[in-house]
């Protein structure tokens, strides 16, 4: 009777953990919220595919995503990234799987400034990502804000520039120690392509270098991420451009 309880109680785990990797919780506490609608969606190669909505209740959110259809499945057996968003420029993006529970909070005023995130390492990478950023662009947007004052002057557009390209070294060698630190991780697809004011930290002759990079580690662990098949193709076109570049120079 023991065994027969025992393998019964065993059957009923694996099935909840079986379960919990279809599954995926990402809620959380807004400040500052009244009953707005929240939305939850994830990221593709052509945009955003979204999943629930809700109403904000004192704040709190949850959206818990089980996967039952194959398709959902497939996706919930991989890091996907998922946005929220409480309207189309106030938005948090982070990265869970099947069998996460991330839990945030966040200002609703502005949902990527100094918010908090626990429950799996890659929604917490994402989450230094944004921080970095964020103090990255505190100081560039005061320098913006001081060349637009004094567009005019060249004595400030020099002081502006001597101020803003150690920044950018600084900020893109945080990135560089970033990725190295983190190959085997989705984060630091998001670190490459981290952008300011819709320009990039890297070179497109870099990103090309470091998808090559984080293409092998990232393969190994997840070989059907729509993310890495997407890091494919913009390797053989960014491969293809350089060999363009390198024939160009050399007629």
């Amino acid at each position: 009777m023991k065994k027969i309880l025992y393998l019964f109680i065993l059957c009923m785990a694996l099935a909840s953990c079986q379960s919990d990797k279809n599954r995926i919780v990402i809620g959380g506490t807004l400040n500052n919220a009244a009953h707005e609608k929240i939305r939850l969606a994830y990221i593709t190669s052509d945009g955003l595919c979204f999943i629930d909505s809700m109403r904000l209740k004192d704040g709190q959110f949850r959206f818990d995503i089980q996967a039952r259809t194959q398709s959902e499945k497939e996706r919930a057996s991989t890091p996907m990234m998922y946005q929220i968003l409480l309207s189309n420029d106030n938005t948090l993006t982070t990265i869970a799987q099947g069998g996460d529970h991330i839990r945030i909070t966040a200002d609703a005023n502005n949902l990527i400034r100094g918010y908090h995130v626990e429950g799996s390492e890659e929604a917490v990478l994402v989450g230094q990502l944004d921080s970095a950023l964020n103090v990255f662009a505190d100081s560039a947007d005061k320098l913006l804000v001081l060349c637009q004052r004094y567009l005019e002057d060249d004595s400030v557009r020099a002081y502006i520039e001597r101020c803003y390209v150690p920044m950018t070294k600084q900020h893109k060698a945080y990135l560089t120690d970033f990725i190295q630190k983190h190959p085997d991780k989705i984060a630091s697809y998001i670190a490459l392509y981290q952008s300011y004011n819709r320009c990039s930290f890297f070179e497109e002759n870099e990103k090309l270098e470091w998808l090559k990079k984080l293409n092998e580690p990232l393969q190994k662990q997840y070989p059907n991420n729509p993310y890495l098949l997407d890091m494919q193709q913009r390797i053989e076109v960014l491969t293809l451009r350089e060999q363009h570049k390198q024939r160009y120079d050399t007629d």
